[in-house]
């Protein structure tokens, strides 16, 4: 029979050891993360009192900021509501191409390997364009406007979405799909039946977290020529009418914070 309190030392001596190897690790990783922020600031050339020196400009520019031009606030209802309405175009298009994408692309519904990682490298691509990038690219190609910004945020919001939605289809638990095999159910139903229902609240709360997000990239699709308040505001800018500027920063301000309260009370009820 085996002495109880030589295996209690001994569990005891094992804790100890795999705690002081994870402090160790947190502490190797700590130091790393210091000597890269280090690394990375030395070639950045980041230098802290040179933001200290520039605050009297800053304050300055305030100065001339201030007040804000109430006069054009009637003037920033049409480009409010663009940017409001690229969001919202640029959020629900997506769904209907990221959703059969993500069926293609996720381990577990795809119809083999090879069209799992080729659809992955689209919607790679498709997300590894920043959506500002891909506006200026339509402007210079169909010209100013909101429809450049409009299909800038579709295929951004296209490959965003799709890694979204494949991560959250292969997370399925596949005994919920085991069972709805097991009653003869063919690949399709299989998919709308077992699926998409289980994977469901994580594609609803992905979605508009992208509808948030794209309502904050909508307001600077406005700085290539993208159409919205983002416009306005460039052209404010432009013209060195700094009033107008930080009324229509302090309308962007308004609009995104209701914009991110309805997100989360909407993601809170999906969830």
């Amino acid at each position: 029979m085996p002495d109880i309190g030589v295996t209690t030392a001994g569990r005891i001596r094992r804790s100890l050891a795999r705690r002081q190897k994870t402090r160790l690790n947190q502490l190797l990783i700590l130091a790393s993360l210091v000597v890269a922020g280090g690394l990375c600031a030395w070639v950045t050339e980041f230098n802290f009192p040179k933001l200290v020196a520039g605050f009297p400009a800053i304050y300055k520019l305030l100065n001339r900021m201030l007040p804000p031009d109430a006069e054009i606030l009637y003037s920033l209802g049409k480009p409010t509501i663009e940017t409001l309405q690229m969001a919202l175009l640029g959020t629900t298009i997506p769904i209907f191409f990221a959703l059969p994408l993500a069926l293609l692309s996720a381990v577990n519904t795809a119809p083999s390997r090879a069209t799992s990682v080729a659809i992955r490298v689209v919607l790679n691509a498709l997300r590894t364009i920043p959506e500002l990038l891909w506006a200026l690219l339509l402007v210079s190609a169909v010209g100013l406007g909101t429809f450049p910004g409009v299909i800038a945020l579709i295929l951004h919001t296209t490959g965003g979405l799709g890694k979204f939605y494949y991560e959250a289809i292969e997370a399925v638990d596949p005994r919920s799909v085991e069972a709805i095999r097991a009653t003869g159910a063919g690949r399709l139903k299989v998919i709308w039946f077992g699926i998409i229902p289980s994977c469901l609240p994580i594609l609803m709360s992905s979605t508009l977290a992208y509808w948030d997000y794209n309502n904050r990239a909508a307001t600077i699709l406005g700085l290539v020529g993208a159409g919205g308040i983002g416009l306005a505001l460039t052209h404010a800018i432009q013209a060195f009418n700094y009033p107008a500027a930080i009324t229509c920063l302090i309308v962007i301000i308004v609009i995104l914070t209701v914009i991110d309260r309805i997100s989360a009370v909407l993601r809170a009820r999906v969830i």
